[in-house]
């Protein structure tokens, strides 16, 4: 009787969600993952599972994902699942990021990856597309906190950060902002991708065709409108 007890309790714990369940995806709390967590209320929502964001900094926020103490990922890049082999992508971008190289007082005359490894260059910590544009660079400062790379540009400590665009835009936006310079054109334009942990593979197939009818009605595009995205 114990061993049949334990048997259904595992299978209970590790069975996916169904409808009217919860699930709660990690995410940064960015104009972006918000945009993509609204999307995702949708989809889910026409599969009667209520969906929650859980906010948190964006390399923790994978390691609990992957760990299977989150249901999954908001939106990443399509790169993660190397590092992270317990989430599983959703084949449908639900979101687009552009990474900008931000300046203060000057203005690039090349926006490319030849010039940016000559420069001092701060990125955040769990922006994986960032990391992986600057392996390898000689003078990387990477920080969990954009504001305290933003506070270094300022000082004259680093010569550029690569951010994301909405979030440059809030920095040129403030107080402080009058020399701040974003350089065109952006570095990377990058799709991103809602994940699932591997617990829930059995909602892969009909969140995917949930989402691809979102994205040919343009309900997506809607949404990020309304959310100021696009």
């Amino acid at each position: 009787m114990r061993i049949l007890l334990i048997g259904i309790l595992t299978l209970l714990l590790c069975s996916p969600a169904s409808a009217g369940q919860r699930l709660v995806f990690g995410y940064g709390g960015s104009s972006l993952s918000l945009g993509s967590l609204k999307v995702l209320e949708a989809a889910y929502g026409r599969m009667g599972i209520e969906v929650a964001g859980k906010k948190l900094p964006a390399a923790r926020s994978l390691a609990l994902a992957d760990k299977g103490e989150l249901d999954g990922e908001v939106n990443r890049i399509a790169a993660i699942e190397r590092d992270y082999p317990d989430l599983i992508r959703v084949d449908v971008p639900i979101n687009s990021v552009e990474g900008v190289v931000v300046t203060n007082g000057r203005t690039l005359e090349n926006t490319n990856l030849e010039t940016l490894r000559t420069m001092r260059v701060g990125i955040k910590i769990g922006n994986k597309y960032a990391e992986l544009l600057t392996e390898g660079f000689p003078e990387l400062t990477r920080m969990p906190d954009e504001n305290k790379l933003m506070q270094l540009l300022l000082a004259g400590r680093l010569d550029a950060l690569l951010v994301d665009r909405p979030w440059a835009l809030t920095q040129v936006r403030s107080p402080d902002g009058d020399r701040l310079r974003i350089n065109e054109p952006p570095l990377a334009v990058i799709p991103l991708y809602h994940y699932l942990h591997a617990r829930h593979a059995g909602l892969v197939p009909g969140i995917t065709a949930e989402l691809r009818a979102m994205r040919d009605s343009g309900e997506i595009d809607r949404i990020q409108r309304e959310q100021g995205i696009r």
